[in-house]
């Protein structure tokens, strides 16, 4: 039954006959082979995201993949170029946590108790549990199996996710062993020793516990607690208790709430993070406090007057932590977000530099280590997006994600990030550079980001789409090469591969043309993006221009937000209108232009050259002010046009034979000379002098240029079309030549009322689109540059003229003869001209909110067919039909229609004939899982540490038999064996840690093989040997070398007696923990 409603032929009305009547000696443009029934829409991909959607992110730095959560319970999962692959979860709560685990996995958490093993080769879900509780911490290290899950009584359990099930192992409340007064706490953190997967530090309200997993015991706890005598004392007990005065005395001691807890890199030092906004670091082995300071006061802990630059009224609403490694793990900085109330948007960094070696500093020194960082103190801005006040609470982050380089995947995700994400507490996304040069700073990076991350990152503000032609769209993508002083484009994330998902042609597909999405975004940026379906060319996709910085009048955010673009790649031109109503006139060149260079830009316009002046309106030079990091060749913002006063842009056209138009929301005309100038030739200040028997505010809301014949003139003229507000008004304008070489706009006609709805308010009752179409062949008569520079040949183009609003269609002919008109019963949410290939002739093309593809013939309006969108489809996107967000959507001459379901997102429909081609029987999805992307080896502690006793070297098979006992039944799927094969363990031959037990299984002469010193081999999470107290580290490799050089010369001798205290150590581990 619904296959007979996806496609029918449309009745006949008695409007129809009358058009047919009108037209009866026009040329119909239909197809004349064609099917109604064989009309049908396939669903293409999605790009974007929706507006503040962002829940939490993880990223695999050895796939190169990124997964984003949304609120709509949809977790993404992007690569490289395109590739994008969406999963979709029908539940009620949102996923809260994404932990990818030994390359092949994608962890899902919900907090509710829910947990889902997602396969990235597969693309699939693989199994679901839901754990005895409400889950409030998640932590897993990426090469290994298991999920260790903290609970809201306080308990951790461990879920196998190589094998789907919850293992026998279970740690209780810690905190009741060490505070059993204090009321029970949930786990708010855990964290794998970065050097030792045999211990954890699980994280409280009130204290952070070490936990050894190989001897089941408790080996270290950190509470810190202030006396009355300490300098933070009156700080940490106001925050406690809320910003209220105690009445009746005061406590003795406050131990502040504990918000993280994170490991030095090293794993010798810990920072516990304290919701007063005091950090803490202490040593691991003795728990021993360093340091207690916050970002501007130090030495918290120790006996003193009280600490006087401390505001209490400026306490964290927030406060969020990471310990970043570059390359040699030794040199760290400490990042922190929302130490202060009043500036939740800075980032603080504590650069500490080069780790003092623990074994020859004393408590004293490494406090004043923490106390005085080496490379001092600096802030990183993060510019939240524009929101207004009725928005709710202030906006903080949530959620610091560093972004590792090079595949270094351990150290929580920190080693060496070249980037920060910032996840908001309003769902926004955000991400900030962090690549250092040689001098510490960082140093700016052009990221390309994923295509659905470019519509959020920041929010777009504008979007349309345009078709350009092939040639012209790589001549201009051509220009991206890299300008002296600019750094190189780097993609974001380059794992997986992109597929052909063999889609259907549109019905008006043409290979010499290329979709390109245009965005503006409140940032000041304007990205073009290719989406051009079947294309998989290596060339970049995306060019991006930064105007922030030439146009910023150092007042507000409106002088370069950007509020609508129009381009003409064939005359390489480009309009930027501005949310304070002026525009920026862009010209394609190559400019001898220094991105490191200081214009005088960040104030007015006041030092600019004046261009060209008509009245009110002026147009400047920008070109002493041109910056930001453009390529050799671009889009550059030459001239800007002032608006006198801040008006609303309600449309904005770049014409391709160079001619621009802007309307404004104070009824203002303006038409610029482009090419040849630019030069004002019409400043209208109010239509009502062309339209004088409209009452009401009346705007230009669609403006259009086409070259054709007007009336009866036996030559075609550049003519301009202006749909206005206030019923629906057509004015048409001739551009005509002067004797100077300029040109003037004259008024040719006007047509009243074109648009039935004319009580209905402005907006509603305006004409939306105009479509100028030749009536010869069904092709398109928008001005291009070519006809345009043939009029002084006389050419005759015969063409009439389509208006479209909401519910109503109209067919003119210049100047005033109306051929057909048309209501539709619906609301019409886009529209436009669909050309069939191969020349076969024209429909116009209409999207309704009900779902329906309408399309009619031309000229007589009749009903060809009604094609409906699938079911499935249609209740996905019904909101979005039936709201505004729809408004702004795109029907391309090629039969693709680009449906804009909000701000930040837009689905690809394609119109095809099921008798050329076929959807394919299943949905293809790109690639995701790179079986040759090999995990680096887990980091370990150097041999000292070893011979000391601090740690106890625990196998990844040590520490299956600890948590899941000897009784783990074999995994049933390929996964497994796919996430072994780039394992570690699979590959031994890697260059392994810096003092780490060899694997080999040749044990014929030593058991104990001596590390390798100095090799040119450099494993990026060795220890760093350069720097700060060279000697001194030269001479512990000489007494580690001693060391293992004791350690070869008895091991022959003590091979037996200590495989065979192993085995007995770990089986009674194992008995007591599952009570055998």
């Amino acid at each position: 039954m619904f296959n007979k409603l996806k496609s029918r032929k449309a009745p006949l009305s008695l409007s129809s006959v009358s058009n047919a009547i009108k037209n009866a000696g026009s040329n119909d443009l239909s197809p004349q082979d064609l099917n109604p029934r064989n009309l049908k829409l396939a669903v293409g991909d999605q790009l974007g995201l929706p507006p503040d959607s962002i829940v939490t992110a993880a990223y695999d730095p050895v796939q190169s993949l990124l997964a984003v959560s949304t609120k709509k319970n949809t977790v993404h999962v992007f690569g490289q170029q395109t590739v994008e692959v969406v999963f979709e979860f029908k539940t009620s709560s949102t996923i809260d946590y994404l932990k990818f685990v030994k390359g092949v996995y994608l962890v899902c958490v919900q907090s509710s108790g829910g947990v889902t093993v997602l396969s990235l080769h597969s693309k699939k879900i693989m199994a679901n549990y839901t754990c005895p509780g409400t889950i409030t911490a998640v932590e897993a290290d990426p090469s290994l199996d298991w999920l260790a899950v903290g609970l809201s009584n306080g308990s951790i359990v461990f879920y196998d996710v190589d094998r789907f099930n919850l293992t026998p192992m279970r740690v209780d409340n810690l905190q009741k062993m060490i505070l059993p007064k204090f009321k029970m706490s949930p786990v708010l953190g855990i964290q794998w020793h970065p050097r030792d997967i045999g211990t954890l530090l699980v994280t409280y309200d009130h204290c952070v516990v070490q936990w050894s997993i190989a001897s089941g015991t408790l080996k270290n706890s950190f509470v810190y607690q202030l006396t009355r005598d300490c300098r933070g004392f009156e700080y940490s007990s106001f925050v406690e208790r809320g910003g209220k005065k105690k009445i009746f005395g005061s406590a003795k001691e406050v131990i502040p709430q504990v918000a993280e807890a994170h490991y030095h890199p090293n794993g010798l030092h810990m920072a516990s993070v304290h919701h007063d906004g005091t950090l803490v670091f202490w040593d691991v082995n003795s728990a021993t406090i360093l340091e207690a300071r916050t970002i501007t006061a130090t030495g918290l802990h120790k006996p003193g007057e009280p600490a006087g630059n401390l505001n209490f009224e400026d306490a964290p609403l927030a406060i969020h932590a990471k310990w970043i490694a570059e390359r040699d793990p030794e040199l760290t900085q400490f990042l922190v977000s929302g130490a202060s109330r009043s500036d939740p948007e800075t980032v603080d960094v504590l650069d500490f530099g080069l780790t003092l070696k623990y074994s020859l500093t004393s408590y004293e020194k490494q406090g004043e280590f923490y106390s005085r960082p080496q490379n001092g103190q600096r802030k990183i801005q993060v510019s939240f997006n524009r929101r207004s006040k009725e928005e709710g609470p202030h906006e903080f982050i949530q959620s610091i994600i560093p972004l590792a380089e090079e595949g270094l995947l351990h150290f929580n995700g920190c080693h060496n990030p070249s980037s920060i994400l910032f996840i908001s507490s309003m769902g926004a996304i955000y991400l900030v550079n962090y690549a250092l040069d040689s001098s510490g700073l960082i140093s700016a990076r052009n990221l390309l980001l994923p295509p659905s991350l470019s519509f959020t990152v920041p929010p777009a503000t504008f979007y349309t789409t345009i078709s350009v032609k092939r040639m012209e769209w790589f001549s201009v993508l051509s220009g991206k090469g890299n300008a002296a002083g600019r750094a190189p484009d780097q993609p974001l994330v380059n794992g997986g591969a992109p597929v052909n998902k063999k889609q259907p042609k549109p019905v008006g597909y043409d290979e010499l043309f290329h979709t390109i999405v245009v965005t503006g975004h409140e940032n000041g940026d304007v990205r073009l993006l290719d989406i051009t379906a079947g294309e998989f060319h290596n060339e970049e996709k995306l060019i991006s221009l930064g105007f922030r910085d030439t146009l910023f009048n150092g007042k507000d955010s409106s002088s370069y937000r950007i509020s609508q673009v129009s381009c003409s790649f064939e005359s390489k031109e480009m309009l930027v209108g501005l949310a304070n109503g002026n525009v920026a006139i862009c010209k394609y060149s190559k400019v001898n232009h220094n991105s490191r260079a200081r214009p005088p830009a960040n104030s007015g316009y006041g030092q600019c050259p004046l261009q060209h002046q008509n009245g009110d309106v002026q147009i400047v030079s920008l070109k002493e002010r041109v910056s930001g990091p453009f390529a050799p060749s671009s889009f550059y913002p030459e001239f800007l046009l002032l608006s006198p006063s801040k008006d609303k842009l309600t449309s904005l056209k770049m014409c391709q034979a160079g001619f621009a138009a802007m309307g404004y929301k104070s009824g203002r005309l303006v038409v610029c000379d482009v090419s040849r100038g630019p030069a004002v030739i019409l400043n209208q200040e109010s239509l009502s002098s062309y339209v004088p028997s409209v009452s009401g505010e009346c705007y230009v809301t669609s403006i259009e240029f086409a070259i054709m014949e007007y009336g009866q003139d036996g030559y075609s003229s550049l003519l301009m079309f202006c749909g206005t507000s206030a019923g629906g008004n057509l004015l048409v304008f001739k551009i005509v030549p002067l004797p100077t070489g300029g040109f003037q706009v004259q008024l040719a006609d006007k047509t009243i009322g074109l648009n039935y709805r004319s009580s209905d308010s402005n907006t509603e009752s305006g004409l939306d689109k105009i479509i100028p179409v030749n009536v010869s062949n069904g092709s398109s008569a928008v001005a291009t540059l070519d006809v345009f520079l043939r009029l002084s040949q006389g050419i005759i183009v015969n063409a009439i003229i389509v208006t479209i609003s909401s519910r109503d269609i109209r067919v003119l002919k210049a100047p005033k003869q109306k051929l057909a008109h048309k209501v539709i019963d619906d609301v019409c949410i886009a529209s436009g001209l669909v050309t069939f290939r191969g020349g076969k002739g024209a429909l116009l093309a209409a999207l309704t909110r009900t779902g329906f593809i309408k399309l009619f013939s031309l000229p007589a309006l009749s009903e060809v067919a009604d094609v409906k969108l699938p079911n499935e489809t249609y209740k996905r996107i019904q909101r979005a039909l039936e709201g505004r967000s729809s408004s702004g959507s795109e029907i391309l001459q090629s039969g693709e229609i680009l449906l804009k379901l909000s701000s930040t997102e837009i689905l690809d429909l394609l119109l095809y004939n099921d008798k050329t081609h076929s959807e394919p029987k299943e949905k293809l999805s790109d690639l995701l899982f790179n079986e040759n992307a090999i995990m680096p080896p887990r980091p370990a502690t150097s041999a000292l540490s070893w011979a000391k006793g601090q740690t106890t070297y625990v196998s990844p098979n040590d520490l299956t038999l600890l948590i899941a006992g000897p009784n783990r039944k074999p995994a049933k799927h390929m996964e497994s064996q796919m996430a072994y094969n780039i394992s570690p363990e699979a590959n031994p031959n890697q260059s392994f840690a810096y003092g780490a037990p060899s694997t080999k299984p040749n044990r014929e002469q030593n058991t104990y093989e001596k590390p390798v010193r100095k090799a040119g081999n450099m494993n990026p999470y060795a220890f760093g040997t350069s720097g700060f107290m060279k000697s001194v580290r030269d001479g512990m490799d000489y007494v580690e070398n001693g060391i293992n050089d004791f350690g070869s010369g008895l091991s022959e001798s003590m091979t037996e007696t200590a495989e065979s205290t192993k085995k007995s150590f770990y089986s009674s581990a194992v008995k007591s923990k599952f009570g055998f």
